[in-house]
C-alpha cells in the first residue's frame, strides 16, 4: 500500500535509508513489491535514492525492536 501512495502521492522523489533485505533480517515484512519498482517509479517521473544514511537508518530499525516497538509481520498472523 505504502508503493502505491507514493505515485498517489504526487511526490517527485523519493529518499530510501534501509533496505527491504535490512528490514526483513531485523523482523519487518514490508510484504511483496514489483521487481522493478524503482524503475516502475522512475516512469512515473519519481526519483528514487537509495542507502542516505544506510547504517543509521538500520540502527534507528534495530533500536525500536530493541525497545519493545511492535513490528507488523502478516506471516505472524498465518497470511
Amino acid at each position: 500500500m505504502c508503493l502505491g501512495a507514493v505515485a498517489w502521492s504526487g511526490v517527485k522523489r523519493l529518499v530510501c535509508g534501509a533496505r527491504d533485505s535490512d528490514a526483513r533480517q531485523i523482523g519487518f515484512d514490508e510484504g511483496a513489491k514489483p521487481q522493478h519498482w524503482v524503475h516502475e517509479l522512475g516512469c512515473r517521473g519519481i526519483e528514487v535514492v537509495r542507502d542516505v544514511c544506510r547504517e543509521e537508518a538500520v540502527r534507528v530499525l534495530r533500536a525500536y525492536v530493541g525497545r519493545g516497538g511492535e513490528v507488523y509481520n502478516p506471516r505472524r498472523l498465518g497470511c
